[in-house]
């Protein structure tokens, strides 16, 4: 067929029958597997079928479902998997068999044999890719009755998910029809079909079917825009109202769940309707009248709803809608108009739908707008309101107010340099002069300095982390208004201040302001600034050096080298508009890395502890390639570093090594024998009181293994001697990864093994 393919194609449907014929009654795999393969090179290739087409389908489907299994120590290789895929190929191959191979899958469909079954529905996928509407019209009926058959019945998860996939295939086969004036529109014939028998389960909680026709509902609704929009206008209407006039909690926890499943299922296509004011105007009315135990599902329906609410919030109308909704949770919890409804959780749920909102939101003026005018002053009001009320707010938590700043740093950095600039200056003046002009119902004092702490102003005075979110994030061409005055108060702000979140994040605003300036412009002269100052201007890395010998801010000092190495989520990264140059990492470690070995060899043998924390942090964030080339002469300090008795360290280390360990460089391949021979003291801390150093220590030794024979051949029954401790650990995960380790040091050397 490669070399006299025009010879081939020369006699027309002769050629194919002369095929039929000796394919027909082959039973040895090897045989099948290249008749398959010739089949579709006939169908494929452009030969005349003739009037051989059914004769063709016939001797190649009599193979279906494929039920092979190979014979053990099998010399030609063949699998099931491979006749399976190279038979749906000819199968699936052209439309013309369609009138013959779909009545053979709703037929195979009614198989007890779970492999046909699954079979079957992953070959009706594939056809739905090759056929047009015109070609399932006609077994539409019948392909729905099976699939719905499956999904309503079945017991398997396989079985199911595979029903899923082929009715989201069929509907999007049916859903690429063109219509003409006097054509029957095939996908509402469809859809008609699903709606009536899935729709009037989703109103009936107490039922089991509600979450199979959730399931069929959703992966026809995926499929295509008409399929979306039309399941939408048909149940979200009555799910909505059912769900407003349901009273009890489980009612309108699984009719949440519904909304919920059908909202996410529209997400590619679904814009704002009327549908999304009803469901805001339902306010979580049944919340005074629970249980607890109906209160804590309640609220799990809650949230998936404003998580669906905040999915589906990507144009500027829908996005106009849903933020009151997410902003009035935040009301209603700091005022307590329905005491006990909402708690810290759901409070942070919302604000991480904000910030996805933020994301995921049309990038337009318009957009821009509603969080610059609405959705930033009204967070900054609440915030501070509940800062200046004596009674308990969630909004005064760390936890709540950490998960604000991303909502205000993510708009900030993807406003309009005009909106970013007004941003930038409302926030400072409010946070200098006091000036509150902007804020929604404006009740403060005349007179607030919020960055000014003064006895148990800590509330106020936390509030820098939302004056962090919004001048730390502006793209570089704005220009922060008062930047020297502002950055003489938060040097002030996290020197002389005693509460760790205030002066954690003034620092961190401190270094974000500093970061933006030009290159070659000074700040304001800085003399005494505290540790977490120090890691966040990298300029005083050696005030750190300094410290790593002092035995009560050593600790402390190592970790501000894990600070400076690592990704910045809040403030030092690319996504709020910072300036992080290429290759720092590997920079920085080059002018210090000299330097922390100094300090290591001269500093007293009770204070190299800091040093060697502050090594492990630098070597384990440098990329993988440059670790491959220092490794091998920073390993007797690793190895020191394993001996140190802080599991941090020694987590830190082990967790460098293993990666480098999978794959090691020959200068490391020359150091096994000590790496085998400290296992059971210094190097592998199996008898460690904490889990993960242990899961950590086996993860290396199971890496070890990987080298060379020659090279650990000394160390095998040292090392299952080891390993026989942690397979009786209480801790399953510990004895899961000890089993691998000694598995892989048993079979070392053997014909099995390596």
């Amino acid at each position: 067929m490669e070399s006299r393919e025009s010879e081939l194609k020369g006699l027309g449907a002769d050629f194919v029958f002369g095929f039929v014929q000796s394919v027909d009654g082959e039973r040895d795999p090897r045989n099948l597997l290249l008749a398959f393969q010739i089949a579709r090179k006939i169908i494929h290739g452009g030969y005349d079928l003739g009037k051989f087409t059914e004769e063709l389908f016939e001797v190649t489907s009599c193979y279906f479902p494929i039920d092979f299994s190979p014979p053990p120590n099998d010399p030609h290789g063949i699998t099931q998997e491979e006749l399976i895929l190279a038979l749906r190929a000819v199968l699936t191959g052209t439309p013309r068999f369609a009138e013959f191979l779909l009545p053979l899958i709703i037929e195979k469909l009614d198989s007890d044999v779970q492999s046909a079954k699954v079979d079957s529905l992953q070959t009706l996928t594939a056809c739905a890719s090759v056929y047009e509407h015109k070609e399932l019209a006609e077994f539409l009926p019948g392909l729905w009755a099976s699939l719905r058959r499956e999904v309503f019945q079945t017991a398997s998860e396989r079985v199911e998910s595979a029903g899923l996939a082929a009715l989201g295939a069929l509907t999007a086969c049916i859903s690429r029809s063109v219509l003409n004036s006097d054509s029957e529109d095939y996908l509402n014939v469809f859809l008609d079909l699903v709606l009536k028998d899935c729709q009037h389960h989703l109103c009936e909680p107490d039922l089991k079917l509600v979450w199979p026709s959730a399931k069929l509902l959703q992966a026809t609704s995926t499929a295509s825009y008409r399929a979306s929009h039309r399941v939408a206008a048909a149940i979200m209407p009555s799910l909505i109202e059912q769900y407003n006039s349901r009273t009890q909690v489980s009612h309108t926890s699984q009719l949440g769940h519904s909304i919920s499943v059908s909202v996410d299922a529209s997400l590619p296509f679904l814009t704002v309707g009327n549908d999304l004011s009803q469901f805001r105007e339902s306010d979580f009315s049944h919340c005074d009248s629970a249980t607890p135990s109906q209160k804590h599902s309640q609220q799990a329906v809650r949230q998936r709803c404003l998580t669906a609410l905040a999915a589906v919030s990507s144009q500027p109308s829908v996005v106009q809608e849903s933020t009151p909704v997410l902003l009035q949770v935040l009301t209603t919890s700091h005022t307590g108009m329905c005491t006990g409804s909402f708690s810290l959780e759901e409070v942070i749920s919302v604000c991480h739908n904000l910030q996805r909102i933020a994301e995921h939101a049309q990038d337009t003026e318009e957009t821009g707008r509603i969080f610059h005018d609405i959705i930033i002053p009204r967070l900054l009001g609440l915030a501070l309101q509940a800062a200046m009320r004596d009674h308990p707010s969630p909004l005064v938590e760390e936890s709540v107010l950490s998960a604000m700043v991303p909502v205000i740093s993510t708009t900030c950095a993807r406003l309009q340099s005009q909106l970013a600039g007004q941003t930038a200056s409302r926030a400072v003046s409010l946070f200098l002069d006091g000036d509150m002009s902007f804020l929604p119902e404006n009740a403060f004092p005349s007179q607030i300095q919020i960055l000014k702490q003064a006895g148990d102003s800590w509330r106020q005075s936390q509030m820098v982390c939302l004056l962090m979110g919004c001048v730390c994030s502006l793209p570089r061409s704005v220009e922060v208004p008062q930047m020297d005055r502002l950055l003489l108060e938060l040097e002030e702000l996290s020197c002389t201040c005693d509460h760790p979140f205030s002066y954690t994040s003034a620092a961190k605003c401190y270094a974000g302001l500093v970061n933006k300036r030009p290159a070659g412009e000074c700040s304001s002269p800085v003399l005494d600034l505290s540790l977490v100052n120090c890691a966040w201007l990298s300029s005083l890395t050696d005030k750190l050096f300094s410290l790593l010998s002092d035995s009560e801010l050593g600790s402390l000092a190592a970790d501000g080298f894990s600070l400076l190495m690592s990704d910045s989520p809040d403030v030092l990264n690319r996504g709020c508009n910072a300036d992080v140059r290429i290759m720092y990492r590997q920079r920085f470690f080059t002018e210090n890395s000299a330097k922390l070995v100094q300090g290591f060899n001269s500093a007293a043998q009770e204070k190299k502890s800091g040093y060697l924390k502050a090594l492990s942090h630098i070597v384990n964030y440098l990329p993988r390639q440059v670790q491959l080339t220092e490794l091998p002469a920073l390993l007797p300090l690793l190895l020191e570093a394993l001996s140190c008795p802080d599991q941090a360290v020694q987590l830190s280390t082990l967790s460098c090594l293993q990666p480098v360990l999978m794959d090691p460089p020959s200068a490391l391949i020359t150091h096994a024998k000590t790496l085998i021979f400290t296992h059971e003291g210094r190097f592998v801390s199996l008898s460690s009181s904490s889990q993960k150093v242990r899961i950590a220590s086996l993860r290396c030794i199971h890496a070890l293994s990987r080298f060379p024979e020659h090279e650990v051949r000394l160390g095998p029954g040292l090392v299952l001697r080891a390993l026989a401790v942690p397979l009786d650990d209480l801790k399953r995960m510990v004895r899961s990864e000890a089993v691998v380790a000694r598995n892989e040091w048993f079979l070392l050397g053997s014909p099995g093994g390596r």
